[in-house]
């Protein structure tokens, strides 16, 4: 009878202890590596607009022009309504601070009344703190601009330099390496297709529930739920919060229960019965492994981190998946990419074709 030979945790030791190095290197220079980030993300879902208008016969010039004006129409969208929702909350606040610590105060007063709590052995409400907060949010919010107008810079170099950078990409290293990174620009494309569907398909049921309560502000609201929605899992809760708060206190309390049990049920409908029937097997995170990537990333990066935690793990699972010694850890993030079928070196085109069918069928 043979044993089964044991399996050397070296491997294990090895990823782990290159995981805490890249992670302490990602925490030092997050700065960094969210505007890397963030402009890699959005050139690859720009370079498929751009490629699908060459495609149409658009002159280069024009399909530049259009996918720029484009990245910056969606970002100023995008950031105009964050900063127009802390906005709104902090104006509320300082408008109606009197008028709304009494509101806690008298809630609170009931609360002790039914539980048989000491009066006055709940903590009082303290607008000034959450007025004071909610500006904090509002400047930091509104000092990412500039990582917003880097974006837009970088994306629009790399998109200039796209053809030469795919063709230095050819011919300095092989055809495996070249696959994985389309493998990676599909698996992003399909992941944030998806996510912007569901998600603005779930801001409008969000917006007409809101309509119908009458709670003010609600298109805004609806715009916030479309951005947070690239946050699986967890957005939906921070987009709820502010449409919550005013409708408690300029509707009362019925209507903020309605608000958020019309949130809960709208997104759990999207994100966990249409989701799964709508993304790729490969791209099938399980919840858990979402929530911890959000709080690692989101510790590591800062606030950025839970909107791009998603597509760095897909990176990082693609980056990993030709070292079989790791096959372990991507397991851990999902399951196992599907192998990509690589072409017989003997059957590839030359160069120049090879470069024209990557280019223009990307």
């Amino acid at each position: 009878m043979h044993l089964p030979a044991q399996r050397s945790l070296q491997p294990a030791l090895v990823v782990g202890a290159a995981v805490v190095v890249a992670g302490a290197g990602l925490e030092h220079f997050a700065g960094l590596v969210v505007l890397v980030a963030f402009s890699a993300l959005i050139a690859i879902l720009a370079r498929r607009l751009q490629l699908s208008l060459l495609s149409r016969g658009a002159p280069p010039w024009l399909a530049l022009t259009v996918t720029v004006v484009a990245i910056v129409a969606m970002l100023a969208v995008l950031f105009g309504a964050a900063v127009a929702s802390v906005a709104v909350v902090v104006t509320r606040l300082a408008d109606d601070a009197a008028r709304i610590s009494a509101t806690i105060d008298d809630l609170l007063g009931q609360f002790e009344a039914v539980s048989g709590s000491a009066s006055g052995s709940l903590p009082g409400f303290d607008p000034g703190a959450l007025l004071g907060a909610a500006k904090s949010l509002l400047a930091s919010v509104s000092g990412s601009v500039t990582t917003l107008a880097m974006t837009v810079l970088i994306v629009t170099y790399l998109l200039l330099d796209a053809d030469r950078l795919r063709e230095r990409m050819l011919r300095a290293t092989s055809a495996a390496a070249v696959a994985r990174y389309d493998a990676l620009a599909n698996e992003l494309v399909t992941y944030i297709r998806v996510r912007a569907v569901l998600g603005g398909a779930a801001a409008i049921a969000d917006t007409v529930l809101l309509l119908a309560l009458g709670v003010p502000s609600a298109l805004l609201w609806g715009v916030v739920s479309f951005l947070f929605s690239f946050v699986p899992n967890l957005g939906f809760i921070v987009a709820l919060v502010p449409p919550t708060v005013i409708a408690l206190f300029e509707l009362g309390p019925i209507p903020a229960v309605a608000v958020v049990a019309g949130y809960v049920a709208i997104n759990l409908l999207f994100d966990y019965v249409i989701q799964p029937r709508m993304m790729q097997a490969d791209l099938d995170l399980s919840p858990m492994i979402v929530i911890l990537t959000i709080i690692v990333w989101t510790a590591l990066i800062g606030p950025m981190g839970a909107l791009l935690a998603v597509p760095l793990t897909i990176a990082v699972r693609a980056a990993l998946v030709p070292f079989e010694g790791a096959h372990w850890f991507v397991a851990l993030m999902g399951p196992l990419p599907s192998p990509t079928v690589l072409p017989d070196p003997a059957d590839a085109p030359p160069l120049a074709d090879a470069l024209v069918e990557s280019t223009i069928g990307a």
